[in-house]
């Protein structure tokens, strides 16, 4: 019989869902000197009409810190590529000690409810 192989296959493809979903919802801790700035990288494909923004609503603190919106790249030769992913990044730097989050959601602008989010909490402290 084949339900074994494809008992396995659909198994398989579970996992790996669930693991690509997780990978996109973990969040990042940073620590910083004020003064200090670190990059932000998450995955975007604006083609298919999603992109990454930060949710001001949700932020905590967030006048302690610069956030620059750095673009998006698609990939190394900047060449945009109809349909493929890329990176869209920001930097964040502290410009006073404390602790703050920032949240990014990646939604369409169109539709209420993100797909995803990402939080990122900076602990800053005085140099």
């Amino acid at each position: 019989m084949m339900r074994a192989p494809l008992a396995c296959l659909l198994l398989a493809a579970a996992i790996l869902t669930a693991a690509g979903t997780e990978a996109y919802a973990a969040d990042q801790t940073l620590q910083l000197a004020v003064g200090q700035e670190a990059a932000i990288e998450l995955e975007e494909n604006p083609s298919t009409g999603y992109q990454w923004t930060i949710d001001a609503k949700a932020g905590v603190n967030a006048s302690i810190l610069r956030i620059n919106d750095r673009g998006f790249l698609q990939n190394a030769d900047g060449k945009r590529l109809l349909g493929a992913p890329g990176i869209h990044r920001w930097s964040i730097a502290a410009t006073s000690a404390g602790s703050a989050s920032v949240t990014f959601v990646y939604q369409r602008s169109w539709e209420a409810t993100p797909v995803r989010q990402h939080q990122v909490t900076v602990q800053a402290v005085a140099r």
